[in-house]
């Protein structure tokens, strides 16, 4: 709430003296930062077929975790025809991972993550100056490292549970999504910025399967083939950071 009030009392500073401010902020050339906010990860894993939560195809299960991120920034502010825009690169890290055991409800053995290793995005964008604050939106290219994995676990009432690696898995990748983003920023000192901003991605869905060996069925009325699971990652932030402007 202090940063909101930060940038709002900047905002309307600069409004009041648009007319005299105005040419003193230079609103074009390089800059790079660094940020720290707030990532609150969205993941949702559908066993298609119901080989989990037994006969019921297209079950789903919705799984979030909140955690810190940090990373920098780079980009450049130019002109095109008098249109102010802008052209960014950022990279970040949080490790935050999201975790569910509903994946079968009634007996709860499987368990679901997903963890962000890191993200990188670029952007580009149109702001729009408010006094001598900015007001900028932007949308471009996100790349993750994503782990996703289920683990099931078995019991027997003769020994300790193990792990059933057949109806387990686990995939590290890279996946490319979209990213859009919408910020506010204002001088903070001489040639330095200070930036309120949200990002939302989403990398779609990658497929995975268990029933490796594919001696189960995948549901009452499936076949005796490995079953698929589909899982969906988003991200959101909120960051604040803090940017050195280099000139043209």
């Amino acid at each position: 709430m202090s940063v909101l009030l930060l940038l709002a009392a900047l905002a309307g500073t600069g409004t009041a003296h648009a007319g005299e401010s105005d040419a003193a902020v230079d609103r074009k050339g390089a800059y790079a930062g660094i940020f720290m906010g707030s990532g609150r990860t969205g993941s949702r894993i559908v066993d298609i077929d119901g080989f989990a939560n037994w006969g019921n195809p297209g079950w789903s299960v919705k799984y979030d975790e909140s955690g810190l991120v940090g990373g920098v920034l780079l980009g450049r502010r130019m002109e095109r025809g008098n249109l102010p825009i802008r052209i960014e690169f950022d990279a970040m890290i949080g490790g935050k991972t999201a975790v569910t055991n509903r994946l079968d409800p009634r007996i709860m053995d499987e368990t679901v993550r997903s963890e962000f290793r890191w993200v990188a995005t670029a952007r580009a964008g149109l702001e729009r100056p408010l006094g001598r604050a900015t007001v900028f939106a932007t949308a471009g290219l996100a790349l993750a490292r994503i782990r996703n994995s289920v683990t099931d676990i078995d019991y027997s009432p003769d020994g300790p549970p193990w792990v059933d690696f057949d109806d387990s898995f686990r995939n590290d990748s890279t996946e490319t999504g979209w990213v859009l983003g919408l910020g506010i920023e204002a001088p903070l000192a001489e040639a330095s910025l200070i930036r309120l901003e949200g990002l939302y991605m989403d990398f779609g869905r990658s497929m995975h399967v268990v029933n490796h060996s594919g001696d189960g069925r995948c549901g009452p009325e499936g076949v005796r083939r490995p079953c698929p699971y589909a899982i969906g990652n988003e991200l959101g932030i909120v960051r604040l950071a803090f940017i050195r402007q280099f000139g043209p």
